[in-house]
């Protein structure tokens, strides 16, 4: 899903300090982030930007309840040497005024006392704009990766711009989107807001006052009295609390208005919820969403009702949730769930979806019709129970949600998984099973583990990225364990077979009678004329008719070594598989299948142990065991799918053969059988243009390319796929003549490998090639 743009320039700056805070798989993460400002711009931030981020400490006096301090003492907050240290999931951010990136770059030139900071650069990262240059007011105001303000550049708007700035900080970027920004209007913010200066007040009383002067604070109470109705001095701010809850008279709409903007961003007025909590009821008609203590009884009272539930038949406990849900579901809209007070009335929402879908049994008459249900509507209860078992709660809380869960969850999963096993069991199991085909100029995606319901949100996704994709199913061949279900999923699914003493699950090569193993497995492809990626690996599709293969994900590497934690990596995961569809459309493969080999079955607390005894099989996993011989089981069994002779016993519904088991697959049923599969089709091909030469002169490069279409464009980059690498004054149209020149803007890049990129109009590489940046001809 699309990231949400910042609501604030207080918003925007902590999004962009926590991007510079991220480093990619495996690499360690920073230890510090360092801000440098060389002409102190941003100073007049700090002290709002350190209400909302705790990890922020200044260079400055010794004031370490302040959270400032000299640059040894810096040193002891990355090293975690004070008494209150901060936590170790928080990096720190180091805002350097009156530093600049070229001091600390210069070495042994560098001011001594700034001296011990300068390794922080190379185990921390530097927060800085993407031509290298330290981010001025101006510039982060400005760019499209800030605020992207249109903001005019003359001296007079400038200067009112930095006048005005702990005011803009905290202003509406929507109300300031949509037109040229000028002196006026910055000006017009430093006049003053009332309601903004009110709720401030409120918030911090003593601070406020202190920051004001005499003759300030002075207008400050005449705007209080003629506006509101208050006299800070003489009410007080826990009469103001009073009227924010009651209203006062002929004031009231003014004071539904300090409402309502307290409602837009409370995290800058973190003083009001105590203000709420103090405040005095007048009258029986109280607004009770304006009153924390009502949240949090109500908060306690569903804790209560939920532990309940647990000790309910499902069907019971199932109409219980939903009848909360209609309760408490008004909470989420209150702002106390916003400052994170709401945290179980928030996680009850995709608990009563599951109790919604629990209720009713997947139907059809034959395994075919029932999957077709599943993948219809079926699948949202396991995405309900993800969602659930995500949800930011505290540890008892967590555990309370996973019985929840587990009471409304289990029994609908195991009356699913009998009636399935029945379906198949008078069925061709085998037959059921449909495979993978090569096309031409279509890249294969192989992701091991893709449950139903994280194909969808992976949908979801994809189409939040604006890219065409149609999900549809197939049902995985029996046992749906990799080592047989991955060949079917590849365009390898021919000429392979099982030996019938197999105890593995795992088939061979039909020619040469060895078996199957990654490696064969793409040396059978690239035999069928495939083009094999590398997981990392961005290669143009060939103009071969067998289109291409590649593989990304650990779900199920994950799901095997985190049980019922894996929800908290579903995600990050489904955002990196998408990412990698991205880049292989964007490298000119004109489709991607997603394809992936099983599903899963997740369970908080263990799926039920099934006993199966060891001198009946030959070898025994979770969900699935190799009968010996002839043996007679009481287990159901169903045939190999590469060989029929090969019989498979698996446990009754949802059982394990082993216990403690929070997730596993190898089973029958519809979460492990009924697979999805995703085709990704990106745009019409608007240029297929190719870089033809590459040429720098100092730190400048021309590009020609070829041949000329409108509407290309040419990028230097350090990662090709990455706009956001991008280490060039900007990217260029390329001229009429097909060349185009461009500057790569710091001169720390100077020898440094890079990407010349050439793009369409929509922003799709066409072409990239290496080069080194400076280098002679």
């Amino acid at each position: 899903m699309s990231k949400a743009a910042p609501q604030t320039l207080l918003d925007a700056l902590r999004d962009s300090l926590a991007a510079a805070e991220r480093s990619p798989d495996g690499v360690a993460p920073p230890v510090a982030v360092l801000w440098t400002d060389a002409d102190g711009q941003w100073q007049p931030l700090m002290p709002l930007l350190a209400k909302t981020l705790p990890q922020l400490h200044v260079l400055g006096p010794y004031r370490p309840q302040e959270r400032t301090g000299p640059v040894i003492w810096l040193r002891c907050v990355v090293e975690r040497a004070l008494p209150d240290s901060l936590p170790a999931e928080l990096i720190p951010v180091f805002y350097l005024p009156r530093v600049s990136r070229q001091e600390l770059r210069a070495g042994g030139d560098c001011p001594r006392d700034l001296q011990p900071l300068i390794e922080l650069q190379y185990r921390g990262a530097v927060w800085h704009q993407r031509n290298g240059r330290d981010w001025t007011v101006e510039a982060f105001l400005t760019s499209e990766s800030g605020c992207g303000l249109d903001i005019a550049l003359d001296t007079r708007t400038l200067g009112a711009m930095l006048r005005a700035l702990p005011l803009l900080a905290t202003e509406p970027l929507a109300a300031l989107r949509g037109r040229r920004l000028e002196a006026d209007d910055f000006d017009r913010l430093s006049v003053g807001d009332p309601v903004r200066d009110l709720l401030s007040w409120m918030s911090d009383p003593q601070g406020f006052e202190a920051r004001w002067e005499p003759a300030r604070w002075q207008i400050f109470r005449d705007v209080c009295k003629r506006e509101f109705g208050l006299d800070p001095d003489k009410d007080g701010p826990q009469s103001a609390g009073d009227t924010l809850l009651n209203g006062r008279g002929k004031f009231a709409s003014k004071w539904e208005g300090v409402w309502r903007r307290f409602t837009e961003a409370p995290t800058l007025y973190p003083g009001i919820e105590l203000r709420m909590r103090e405040a005095r009821p007048q009258g029986l008609f109280v607004d009770r969403a304006r009153q924390p203590a009502e949240n949090q009884l109500a908060e306690e009272k569903l804790r209560r009702e939920l532990d309940l539930v647990c000790t309910l038949s499902q069907a019971a406990a199932c109409e219980r949730v939903l009848a909360l849900e209609a309760e408490h579901e008004e909470r989420r809209g209150w702002v106390w769930a916003q400052l994170g007070d709401s945290p179980l009335a928030l996680a009850l929402a995709p608990l009563a979806r599951l109790a919604d879908s629990a209720r009713k049994p997947l139907g059809g008459a034959t395994a075919v019709a029932l999957a077709e249900d599943y993948a219809a509507q079926g699948w949202r209860a396991d995405r309900a129970a993800m969602d659930a078992l995500s949800a930011p709660v505290t540890h008892t809380d967590a555990a309370l949600i996973a019985r929840v869960v587990r009471a409304l969850y289990e029994p609908w999963l195991e009356r699913n998984a009998r009636r399935f096993q029945e379906l198949v069991s008078v069925t061709d199991a085998r037959a059921l099973a449909s495979g993978v085909r090569a096309e031409k100029d279509c890249c294969v995606l192989f992701t091991d583990g893709l449950r139903f319901d994280v194909g969808a949100l992976l949908h979801e996704r994809l189409d939040a990225r604006g890219l065409r994709s149609r999900l549809s199913h197939r049902i995985a061949p029996l046992p749906t364990v990799t080592a047989t279900a991955k060949a079917m999923a590849s365009p390898a699914g021919t000429g392979i077979s099982g030996a019938p003493g197999t105890e593995d699950f795992n088939p061979s090569l039909t020619t040469s009678g060895q078996p199957l193993n990654a490696q064969r497995l793409r040396d059978a492809m690239k035999r069928q004329g495939v083009e094999i990626l590398d997981p990392d690996e961005i290669r143009f599709a060939g103009s071969g008719d067998a289109g291409g293969w590649s593989e990304i994900g650990r779900l199920d590497e994950l799901g095997h070594s985190m049980g019922a934690r894996l929800v908290s990596q579903i995600g990050t995961e489904v955002e990196e598989i998408a990412e990698r569809i991205s880049s292989l459309l964007n490298a000119g493969w004109q489709r991607v299948r997603v394809v992936t080999d099983h599903g899963w079955l997740l369970l908080p607390g263990g799926l039920p142990k099934i006993e199966l005894p060891a001198y009946l099989v030959a070898s025994r996993w979770a969900r699935c065991a190799t009968v010996r011989g002839e043996s007679a089981t009481q287990m159901p069994t169903f045939p190999w799918h590469w060989n029929s002779q090969v019989r498979i016993a698996s446990p009754p519904g949802i059982g394990s053969f082993i216990a403690n088991t929070e997730y596993t697959h190898g089973g029958v049923s519809p979460q492990e059988c009924v697979v999805p599969e995703l085709v990704v089709e990106r745009g019409q091909i608007t240029a297929s243009a190719k870089i033809a030469s590459v040429t720098w002169r100092g730190m400048r490069c021309k590009v020609q390319a070829v041949p000329v279409t409108a509407g290309l464009r040419v990028d230097l980059r350090l990662k090709w796929k990455q706009a956001d690498s991008s280490i060039a004054v900007a990217a260029k149209d390329v001229g009429s003549d097909g060349e185009v020149s461009l500057t790569c803007g710091d001169d720390r890049y100077e020898n440094a490998a890079a990407m010349v990129v050439l793009l369409d109009e929509s922003g799709h590489v066409l072409d990239y090639r290496t080069t080194t940046v400076g280098e002679s001809a």
